[in-house]
């Protein structure tokens, strides 16, 4: 009766897959299974201690108040004492980040859905890579922008087209180009090359390059993410440009296993940042600051014992070993590109067209001694509602052996469920 009342801007809003499958696991465990939440990428690892130490010692001074709206100094001297200190102790070439450079909002979430406020206006248009992590379409909607996807493919490594392949997507209306490396859900580390080819197009065409870095520490190979603060095109008047068209994204929430306490960062130059921070300014009005002292003892651990971040992508590693060696002997038909970074892999299924009724079969209708699995269906994804139907997304949140027991449910769940389906094709006698 109302409907017509509502703003535009939320009538095509929608839960994301990943939250539906949630909802769903939530209320059968509330019910006494198990499930093996691989849906949602919230691990299982306890957070950094000094997080917890930090936030008691706040606490208890009984004085919890508003921050600034940038937020807290400490905080932003912290996180760019941290970006800058990620590179050098690597020896890599960097821009230096300055506290002027950094913004904090409420979580990464809400950073790109600042940065979409400040740079878009209704009608403009972001390309992402794809896939991509499903809520940037929400994101940019509530700016009233667009999402276009610049499309990969699982068989391909998921690796970048061309620079002519992208050009051809760019408009009078296209404002920026998204990258997300290492990327949810596929897991794909973008190399040196394919980053520049994104900077030569923006700078070229004058686009935002917003680069979504929160996965940065968690690597499960030899190769690092390569940041757009390592860019250079050679030139410097180039490379000026480029200076004033870069965005980072950053989050402490999967270095630190701090998914519910909702910090992020906004890394830029200053006159960027002071727009976008304009937006929290007249939205959230600033972030909690005892969530921000708690966050800045975090990376201040860090900075002087760099080893729990080596030893968080030991944790990761060795899931992904046991779930790629369960993969190979439950799953040998599949297709499942072995991920360089982040904590997820995607798992294409070539004899689907559709797998999203089997996953919800296996959550509500399947158990194997009383546990079961959740998993994401991938089409949601992609802009492309054809794309990724036979495609699962995993998430490397449990431990080794219950990531092996869970790739060994999914293979019996197949088995039931094609007997099932085979099943509902009889007539009844």
């Amino acid at each position: 009766m109302f409907e017509e009342r509502y703003a535009e801007r939320v009538k095509n809003l929608s839960p994301s897959p990943i939250r539906k499958m949630m909802a769903i696991a939530k209320e059968l465990m509330a019910q006494g299974k198990i499930v093996y939440e691989l849906n949602i990428g919230q691990p299982d690892i306890e957070c950094i201690p000094e997080f917890v130490q930090a936030v008691n010692r706040k606490a208890q001074t009984g004085q919890i108040n508003y921050s600034p709206f940038t937020g807290e100094k400490y905080l932003r001297e912290t996180f760019a004492r941290y970006l800058n200190n990620f590179f050098d102790r690597r020896h890599l070439r960097h821009l230096v980040v300055d506290t002027d450079n950094v913004l904090v909002t409420v979580g990464a979430s809400n950073a790109l859905n600042n940065v979409f406020l400040a740079i878009c206006n209704p009608g403009d248009e972001v390309l992402a890579i794809e896939p991509f992590f499903t809520p940037y379409i929400g994101y940019l909607g509530l700016a009233d922008g667009v999402l276009k996807a610049v499309s990969t493919r699982a068989e391909n490594n998921f690796a970048l087209p061309s620079e002519e392949e992208i050009e051809k997507l760019i408009t009078p209306k296209t404002k920026a180009i998204l990258l997300n490396s290492p990327n949810n859900p596929s897991g794909k580390i973008y190399s040196r090359e394919e980053i520049e080819r994104l900077a030569r197009i923006c700078v070229r065409h004058q686009l935002f390059l917003i680069s979504d870095e929160v996965y940065r520490e968690m690597i499960l190979g030899d190769e690092e993410a390569f940041s757009v603060l390592q860019l250079d095109l050679g030139d410097e008047e180039q490379n000026e440009k480029l200076k004033n068209l870069m965005i980072v994204i950053d989050s402490a929430s999967k270095s630190f296993s701090l998914c519910g306490i909702r910090i992020g960062f906004v890394v830029a130059r200053k006159p960027m940042i002071d727009k976008i921070a304009m937006v929290t300014a007249h939205s959230v009005a600033c972030v909690s600051d005892l969530a921000q002292y708690g966050v800045a003892g975090a990376y201040d651990a860090v900075l002087a014992r760099p080893d729990y971040l080596y030893q968080l992508r030991q944790t990761y590693r060795e899931r992904l070993d046991a779930t790629m060696q369960a993969i190979e002997e439950y799953l040998p038909h599949v297709v499942a590109p072995r991920p360089a970074g982040a904590f997820y892999l995607m798992i294409k299924f070539p004899e689907f067209e559709d797998i999203t009724e089997f996953c919800l079969y296996m959550l509500e209708k399947f158990n194997m001694g009383g546990e079961t699995v959740a998993v994401t269906p991938a089409n949601g994804f992609y802009l492309d509602p054809s794309r990724g139907r036979n495609e699962i997304r995993v998430a490397l949140v449990v431990s080794p052996e219950k990531m092996r027991r869970s790739i060994e449910i999914i293979s019996e769940a197949l088995k039931a469920f094609k007997l099932h389906k085979a099943n509902q094709v009889r007539p009844m006698l």
